[in-house]
């Protein structure tokens, strides 16, 4: 790999050649604002190597922040295979086609609820390693559905039923002015396996 140099000045007027280390010279760089991403589809996790470049010998590391680091995906130059995660396995994807203009992002897929979180991407190679982070965000909405109870008393009984959310929804009865109904309402929120909220009004 070709040595970077850079010219440097004494105050004797000599010129002296001096390295310039990689560290100098490149920088990662992931989101600085949350992504955002919605539950069942696919998110991409911005990492980019600047000035873009592909170095030799390059090792890519996806993990998750927790209480331990969780092995999202790796990825070698020196002829192994793709390694992901037990937890993330057929969900993740790199894009090595695209190494030479520096962008060693992350595809997640078939988002999920529990894949909210901070993801450390680490990049290196003999001479060179650095290491920036993206926070993710998860969310999900669902359709509304009112059904006619009937009458009740002097009016007339309604219910509102959607599951599927993320985070917890909010649920308000107005009318078309935007106001809140007089009403008496009873409201029930429940959560399932995979953190998904229903809620019953």
């Amino acid at each position: 790999m070709a040595t970077w140099w850079r010219l440097c000045v004494c105050s004797l007027g000599i010129l002296l050649l001096a390295p310039c280390s990689l560290s100098q010279k490149f920088s990662l760089i992931g989101s600085p604002h949350p992504v955002v991403g919605v539950v069942g589809r696919d998110v991409v996790l911005p990492c980019q190597l600047s000035p873009p470049a592909r170095l030799s010998s390059m090792e890519v590391l996806w993990r998750k922040i927790g209480t331990v680091f969780i092995t999202v995906h790796k990825y070698s130059d020196d002829g192994s295979q793709d390694l992901p995660g037990e937890s993330y396995q057929n969900r993740t994807e790199l894009f090595p086609q695209e190494f030479s203009s520096g962008n060693v992002s992350l595809k997640l897929k078939w988002l999920q609820v529990a894949d909210a979180g901070t993801y450390h991407c680490f990049v290196r190679n003999p001479d060179w390693s650095q290491e920036a982070t993206t926070e993710l965000q998860v969310a999900a909405v669902a359709p509304v559905f009112i059904e006619v109870l009937g009458p009740r008393g002097q009016g007339i009984g309604l219910v509102c039923r959607s599951t599927g959310w993320f985070p917890e929804p909010e649920l308000q009865w107005v009318g078309k002015n935007g106001q809140n109904l007089a009403m008496e309402i009873v409201t029930d929120v429940t959560q399932d396996r995979e953190k998904l909220y229903s809620v019953v009004s």
